[in-house]
């Protein structure tokens, strides 16, 4: 009988240690469509520092100290751009913008715009400091550049 009651304990005492164990992993259900969250509208893009170069550059940009300037380019996303009232096009290759202006504003026309015939070419190199601040090298001359 001793031999009976050793097994016992041994089997009474295995069951204790089984059940200090923690609970073997759970089998984790899918949620259903009902229950996920809804989803929120994707926020706009933002340019950061980080952006390719292209990315960063899209917007509005003062050559001055401020954006309060009537000097400001507007280099949109599609490669078109005014540039203070030269109206055309800009495209980068690494870190060269070469803008070509197509119309030029004048205030004298009577139709406020006129074609430039041929278009005229420029090209500058570009460098970002952050996220709203860089510089253009343009002949030579650094000038600075402030994101509007």
């Amino acid at each position: 009988m001793r031999t009976g009651a050793h097994i016992i304990a041994m089997m009474l005492g295995g069951a204790a240690l089984t059940a200090c164990q923690p609970d073997a992993a759970k089998p984790v259900q899918k949620a259903e469509a009902h229950d996920a969250p809804a989803s929120t509208p994707a926020a706009p893009k933002v340019a950061t520092a980080d952006a390719p170069l292209h990315d960063w550059l899209v917007g509005s940009w003062s050559f001055e100290s401020s954006c309060a300037s009537d000097f400001i380019a507007h280099y949109a996303a599609d490669g078109s751009l005014d540039n203070s009232g030269e109206m055309g096009g800009w495209a980068l290759a690494g870190n060269t913008v070469t803008e070509t202006i197509r119309e030029r504003y004048d205030s004298a026309a009577s139709d406020g715009a006129e074609k430039v015939n041929p278009p005229e070419t420029r090209s500058y190199t570009i460098e970002r400091a952050d996220e709203d601040h860089g510089t253009i090298t343009y002949q030579g001359r650094k000038v600075p550049m402030l994101r509007c």
